[in-house]
């Protein structure tokens, strides 16, 4: 019989983790499946925890929270072509649940794993770590470290941070190698896509494709003065920045982003500093969906 290890944060998507976390439990019991919990009690302990369980050859592994939570788990994974994956959103902000389908209410994710069956879902390596959604550099980071900042807390935090960026933040000179081709540009956003969205919902790249082996680079120029980056701005809120005349998007396999000075990057939402942003993709996970 298949035992699943649910990884769970407790503190993900505030007090709903812990009603979420019942359910679950609830359901699992009810179909007489084996499984255990693990609660994560600091920042990377996720990680941890499943760095053990698949060391010791555990497989079934299930992420209970919300897109940092899949980020620990996934990058605990000892070989991710050896587990199965599954993802019970309970978080703040659920981007990469949202993009591939899976339900947000916890009974009916939970049901989609033990009915279901994991099929293969590729993922992004950058510099090392592992990506299951979106990595970037830019003014997404700047939001992000002004929401670490800011005292508010929700969605509401992440909206007010963007507006504070969209007036404060002036760009970045990056070199971007890809497939034999460099070219420096200076960018408002410079972002290497599994998923289509981050922000909770704001879709940077709608069209991408988590099942088909290419990795989606989207570039947004940030020349032109404030006008310009404001156009951009809502052409990204109404998740049509791909149609806006200073954005370039391709496919490839391998990315890199170098900036011209040392900056802070985004992978999933969780900040990294002095991270090499070569990034390539990769397949082999299988993920329940």
């Amino acid at each position: 019989m298949k035992k699943y290890h649910i990884i769970s944060n407790p503190t993900a998507g505030k007090t709903k983790a812990k009603k979420s976390l019942e359910l679950v439990e609830n359901v699992f019991s009810e179909r007489g499946a084996s499984f255990e919990t693990h609660l994560s009690e600091s920042e990377k302990d996720a990680t941890r925890i499943v760095r053990e369980l698949t060391e010791a050859g555990e497989t079934e592994i299930i992420a209970h929270g919300g897109d940092g939570t899949l980020h620990e788990v996934l990058n605990g994974l000892a070989d991710p072509a050896l587990c199965n994956l599954g993802l019970i959103p309970s978080g703040t902000g659920n981007d990469f649940a949202e993009k591939i389908g899976l339900p947000l209410e916890p009974v009916k994710a939970a049901e989609l794993i033990l009915n279901g069956e994991a099929k293969q879902t590729d993922y992004l390596d950058v510099g090392g770590v592992r990506c299951m959604n979106v990595a970037g550099l830019g003014m997404d980071v700047d939001v992000l470290e002004r929401c670490k900042r800011g005292k508010m807390k929700g969605k509401i935090k992440y909206l007010l941070s963007l507006v504070q960026s969209l007036f404060a933040f002036k760009g970045i000179k990056v070199q971007i190698e890809s497939e034999g081709v460099s070219e420096e540009r200076d960018v408002l956003i410079a972002a290497a896509c599994n998923g289509s969205q981050f922000g909770g919902g704001i879709r940077i790249c709608p069209v991408a494709d988590v099942t088909d082996k290419k990795l989606n680079a989207v570039i947004v120029d940030c020349i032109g003065g404030k006008m310009k980056i404001i156009k951009a701005f809502l052409q990204l809120m109404k998740g049509k920045i791909l149609e806006y005349p200073l954005a370039k998007h391709f496919l490839c396999e391998k990315l890199k982003f170098i900036p011209a000075k040392p900056c802070t990057v985004q992978l999933d939402g969780e900040l990294y500093t002095d991270l090499d942003f070569t990034v390539q993709l990769r397949s082999g996970l299988k993920f329940y969906r």
